[in-house]
Order: C-alpha cells, then sequence, then structure tokens
C-alpha cells in the first residue's frame, strides 16, 4: 500500500490539485459561502482521476504485482489525503479569521465548527458517488463527477442556505469562533450551549464521512473487480 500511495502522489498528483487548495482563501471573502471552496478540490480529484485515465494508469498498475482492490483502495486514500490536507486548510483559515474577520457571515456558514462539519459531509457525498460510479467502468470520469457534483451542490444550498433562510437554526450551529471566544462569562450559557451543538455536528460529519468513504471504497472494489483493463 504505501508503494502504491507513493506511486500515486508521484504520477498522479495533478497540479490543479495545488491550486484549487490554495483558494481555501476564498474563506477571507466577506459575506461568501464558503463550502464552495470544497467543490473545487472535487474538482481537483476528477482531474487526477481523468489525467491518469488518459495516461494508461489503469494499465500501467494491472502490470504490477498487486490486486485490483490494493489499487482502488490506494486511490482512496489518495483521495481522503488531499480531502483531509484542504479540511485541515480550512480550520487554520477559520483560525485566522479570529483576527483577520471579527464578523459574522451573511453569505452562509460561518468560520465555526459546523463549517468543518458540513465540509466533511460534502466531502462523503463526493467520495460515495463519485468514487462507484467512476469504478463501475475504470475509465468514464465525467459521468461519475457530473452526477457528483450535483449531488455536492445540492449540499452546499442546502447548508448554506439554511443558515441564511432560519436564524433559529443558526444561532446555534452558526456562532463563529471569534464570538464563541471573545464573549464574557456572564453569557456563557449561550456560547457555552453553542460549543455542544457545533461538537455534536463536528462528530457527526467525521462519523458520515468515514462511513461514506468506507461504504465508497468497498463498492469500488467490488465493481472495478468485474472491469477489464485494457
Amino acid at each position: 500500500m504505501k508503494a502504491l500511495l507513493n506511486k500515486e502522489f508521484k504520477l498522479c498528483l495533478h497540479p490543479t490539485v495545488f491550486i484549487y487548495l490554495a483558494l481555501i482563501l476564498m474563506l477571507l471573502i466577506p459575506n461568501y459561502p464558503y463550502l464552495v471552496s470544497c467543490f473545487f478540490v472535487c474538482n481537483a480529484i476528477f482531474f487526477i482521476f481523468q489525467t491518469a485515465r488518459e495516461n494508461g494508469d489503469a494499465m500501467y498498475t494491472a502490470m504490477l504485482p498487486v490486486s485490483k482492490a490494493q489499487t482502488v483502495k490506494a486511490r482512496v486514500w489518495f483521495v481522503v489525503i488531499i480531502q483531509m490536507i484542504d479540511l485541515l486548510l480550512m480550520a487554520g483559515m477559520c483560525a485566522f479569521a479570529l483576527v483577520s474577520m471579527p464578523h459574522t457571515n451573511a453569505g452562509g456558514t460561518d468560520h465555526s465548527l459546523s463549517l468543518l462539519a458540513f465540509a466533511l459531509v460534502l466531502f462523503a457525498i463526493f467520495n460515495v458517488i463519485f468514487l462507484p460510479s467512476f469504478y463501475k467502468t475504470g475509465y468514464k470520469a465525467g459521468s461519475a463527477f457530473l452526477k457528483a457534483a450535483i449531488g455536492v451542490w445540492i449540499w452546499i444550498i442546502l447548508a448554506e442556505g439554511l443558515m441564511i433562510a432560519s436564524p433559529g437554526i443558526a444561532f446555534s450551529t452558526n456562532v463563529p469562533f471569534f464570538r464563541l471566544i471573545h464573549e464574557t462569562v456572564d453569557c456563557f450559557p449561550k456560547t457555552g450551549t453553542a460549543w455542544k451543538v457545533q461538537g455534536i455536528l463536528f462528530g457527526a460529519g467525521l462519523l458520515i464521512y468515514t462511513v461514506c468513504t468506507a461504504l465508497a471504497a468497498k463498492i469500488s472494489v467490488k465493481r472495478y473487480e468485474k472491469v477489464s483493463v485494457q
């Protein structure tokens, strides 16, 4: 697995990964739907699969002393690593926003644990749709990405729209870090509730991501085992 992962980084890492990871700077745009930045990372993953296909990666890997299952799992881990790097960068930008953007986001989800939770769900949706769809044939990256993109954008619209349309829900789920940290001791019951709600959301997001990605990997392996690599 380590050798296959090394192959992924050296032969399949597309330049757009670095470009789209840099778009995490979109989190510094005032009043903007920040989940959109995660979609670009999904787009970079699509370019990885598409370019690998065009470069004959499937045939090359088939000649290596590894199973199809190992090939799929290595690519899934490669995807997970890229997504987790984006999540860490997002957390860093949320921390930076503590001092650079001391105001709430009127455009949707704020710099909060909820944003990270929603990002995990977004990646989970992408993985569970894109990966099994691609490995059903082993080469139809475009149609697989289109299906996944529809699911991702539905989630972005729902999550960001809910934060805008429902102030009552946003009161606990969308409290930004700077307000949670800088609130006075007298307001602790309110901020304490917000921390709990956001913590639960983040835990749920992490669980959804783990389960969906593991399920996507399992289905992808089964489907790719039936594909003839030519």
